[in-house]
Order: structure tokens, then C-alpha cells, then sequence
């Protein structure tokens, strides 16, 4: 099917039962996923020594420690310099020497960091699968001082049965911060686990607005959307147009089923029923 060598019909009917069979999907997701732990095993050959030689570069910028391109940020870590050196060689296969930073991609970071959040994310992923880079670029435009949940970012790759494979890259991030993982939480409610402890991620959140405890009370509940009286419209609890409900207006719902039966419509801004 990958390399199109079947007949219409047989790849008409793969297609259909793909997207019909979860343990399929999610074995698909792992194929991909091989494949790409596979290439990367294997390194270009250099057109020169010099080529070879060359260096990518690090530089701390607060108190993470950043590696980069003169154009793109290409790997964050939150521990330390070493953790980042051996993430950095078994992925790209070269060393890394310190240099400055260029200032846009460290004010990047910054902000990132503090929780201003980044709108246009300056970063080089290198190789990634087709499922990576959809689930990177969709988890990058969840917007700051919101948080979505991983069934959410499966359904909006089109792949809402393949969570344990958008739930993997997810956790496999590797620039944090910049790209927001820490705005992915469970379906269930809360906070969620993450790579740096969830500590650090209830206060990125806090940082970005985002009152951790009325959720985590909220998922203690099994509360999972907040409707509005007024506008019957269901969302997110942290989605900027339920944060604007009035208290007494505010309905809780613990599905969109609940939400839907009762005559409410989903937001069409943080599209809860996709979760």
C-alpha cells in the first residue's frame, strides 16, 4: 500500500478496513514509527571532512539548554547539558560545540518558557514520519493558556483510534516548551502526566493562565465541558470562550452525548465533540 504496488480495488478495501480497525491503525502507527527509528540508524555520507567535522551548536538560555541551527531550533532539554548531548547524537549522529544562540530564537525560547507562548515555533524536526509531523503541527497551534486532550489530537490528524501512537510522539517531543506538549492532558480531566514531572507542567500552565486545580477538581467530578445557558454552546473548561461564561450561566455537562442530548451545539473554535 506504501509504495502504491496494489490494485485499486485491494487498496480501496486496505484503506477502508484501516479505518475501521483500531488494532490496525495502531499497527500501522508502529510501522511507522520503526521505520523511522530504522533510517535514523543511518547517517548521509559527507560530501567532505570538513563537512564531518562541523559541529551543530548549544547554548543555555535561562535554565534549559537549547541546540540549534543558525535558522531553526532543533532540540530543548529541561535536565541538563548531557541529557541533551545524548538525546542530540542518537538522533542526528553528531556532536554538538557551544555558540551563541541567534537572539530571535533565543527570545523564542524565552517566551516559551515564561508562558507568552510562541505563535510561529521556529524549529527543524530532521526526519518524521507523516503522523509526526501532523500531530507536531497541530499540537504546536493549541492555543496558549488552553489545554486539549490526546483523543482530541488523534481525531484532528485523522487518526482518532491510533491515541497510544499520537500519545507516543507526543512524549517524544523534542522541543519542549516551544512546542506546546505540556497543553496535552488526559481525556479523563487533570493535568496529566510529562517527560519533566508534572510539576513543571501545572506551572507552565499557570504560567500560560490556565487555574490547574479548578481542573483537576473538575476531572475529581468527571466534568468534562462547560456549556452556556445563553448561547448553548459546549467547549473546553479552558477554552476562552467558556472561561467567559458567568458563573450562573455555566452548565456542566460529563460528555458531549450529555451536552448534545440536553440541545447544546459544540464550540466550533475548541471543537470538544472531537474528543
Amino acid at each position: 500500500m506504501r509504495t502504491k504496488e496494489l490494485h485499486a480495488h485491494e487498496h480501496g478495501a486496505l484503506k477502508d478496513h484501516l479505518s475501521t480497525c483500531a488494532s490496525c491503525d495502531e499497527s500501522v502507527a508502529d510501522v511507522e514509527q520503526l521505520a523511522r527509528a530504522v533510517k535514523s540508524l543511518v547517517i548521509a555520507p559527507p560530501r567532505s571532512l570538513r563537512e564531518v567535522m562541523k559541529p551543530d551548536f548549544f547554548d543555555q538560555v535561562g535554565d534549559v539548554w537549547v541546540a540549534f541551527s543558525d535558522r531553526a531550533i532543533k532540540m530543548i532539554s529541561g535536565r541538563s547539558l548531557a541529557d541533551l548531548r545524548s538525546h542530540y547524537t542518537k538522533r542526528y549522529g553528531r556532536t554538538l560545540e557551544r555558540g551563541p544562540i541567534p537572539e530571535p530564537l533565543r527570545r523564542q525560547v524565552l517566551a516559551a518558557v515564561s508562558g507568552e507562548g510562541v505563535d510561529k515555533p521556529q524549529v527543524d524536526f530532521g526526519e518524521t514520519t507523516e503522523l509526526e509531523r501532523e500531530v507536531l503541527d497541530t499540537m504546536s497551534r493549541i492555543p496558549r493558556g488552553e489545554v486539549r486532550s490526546y483523543s482530541w489530537l488523534a481525531e484532528q490528524v485523522g487518526r482518532p483510534r491510533a491515541v497510544r501512537a499520537v500519545a507516543n510522539v507526543v512524549a517524544r517531543n523534542v522541543v519542549p516548551f516551544i512546542i506546546p506538549c505540556h497543553r496535552v492532558v488526559p481525556a479523563g480531566g487533570g493535568v496529566g502526566k510529562y517527560a519533566y514531572g508534572a510539576k513543571m507542567k501545572r506551572d507552565l500552565l499557570r504560567r500560560e493562565g490556565v487555574d490547574v486545580d479548578a481542573l483537576d477538581d473538575l476531572a475529581d467530578e468527571g466534568i468534562r465541558f462547560i456549556g452556556s445557558r445563553t448561547t448553548k454552546i459546549f467547549c473546553f473548561p479552558t477554552c476562552r470562550d467558556a472561561r467567559r461564561i458567568r458563573e450562573e450561566n455555566r452548565v456542566p455537562f460529563h460528555g458531549a452525548d450529555e451536552a448534545e442530548g440536553k440541545g447544546f451545539r459544540p464550540c466550533k473554535r475548541c471543537q470538544p465533540k472531537a474528543a
